[in-house]
């Protein structure tokens, strides 16, 4: 039973590393090959799990070689764009200025409905509204609204909105997040010292964020929420 137990946390383990090791987009949208390696490593992996008598190489040296052959494969896309296309596909545009192209459709194995279900899911309810779309390699359908259906934007307007970068998790469930706050350039001592003179303790609050213009949020765990101007725009240096 130790053996089984044992056999079944390293494969585990084994798995997780591998997946690590295949990069961010693993975890996401899949390429035809990708995909193909997921479904590969999770049956390689699952026979020496279920079965005592396999040894334990029968199932990592395959996941090795599959690895390697991934690498491979990696990098020769990223080298030679003729290869990714043979292996991965190609962009396929199926609406152009507002016109869904229907033989792209039949190429593509994609009915009217998915299209459309493709569309919600990027925001838009009326197929009107789109001026452009494209399925991605990976299937994903990226689109695009008409000119006359997009919000202006600030240059348009002649607004100059200031810089605009990501906001900083300072505090998440109680814990203060020490990477985060030294981005920032402050001290915990600054941190306690702005929850103090109003009352609360990092430990009363589910999340803090400071965003880049100077503003703290401050959600408490009971649900109440807070803004406030934390430092002036001219300190922020991230």
């Amino acid at each position: 039973m130790f053996t089984l137990f044992f056999r079944g946390a390293l494969l585990y383990v084994v798995m997780i590393v591998t997946m690590r090791a295949l990069g961010k987009r693993q975890l996401g949208e899949f390429e035809p090959y990708e995909l193909a390696m997921t479904i590969l490593l999770a049956d390689l992996i699952s026979s020496p799990m279920e079965s005592v008598s396999t040894p334990l190489l029968h199932g990592l040296l395959p996941v090795a070689a599959m690895f390697v052959v991934h690498g491979f494969i990696t990098l020769a896309s990223l080298k030679w764009d003729r290869f990714r296309a043979l292996v991965s596909g190609k962009p396929a545009l199926v609406i152009n200025r507002g016109v869904i192209n229907q033989r792209e459709l039949d190429r593509l194995c994609l009915s009217l409905s998915d299209l459309l279900e493709g569309l919600r899911g990027a925001g838009f309810l009326d197929p009107a509204e789109v001026g452009t779309a494209i399925v991605e390699a990976n299937g994903a359908i990226t689109a695009f609204p008409a000119s006359g259906e997009r919000p202006p934007k600030a240059s348009e307007l002649a607004v100059d909105p200031g810089y605009e970068g990501l906001p900083l998790a300072l505090i998440t469930g109680g814990r203060v997040q020490p990477h985060n706050l030294s981005m920032t350039g402050r001290s915990r001592q600054w941190l306690e010292g702005l929850l103090t003179g109003r009352g609360f303790s990092a430990g009363q609050v589910f999340l803090a964020s400071l965003d880049t213009r100077g503003r703290m949020t401050l959600q408490l765990a009971g649900g109440e929420v807070l803004r406030f101007q934390a430092i002036s725009i001219e300190e922020v240096c991230w």
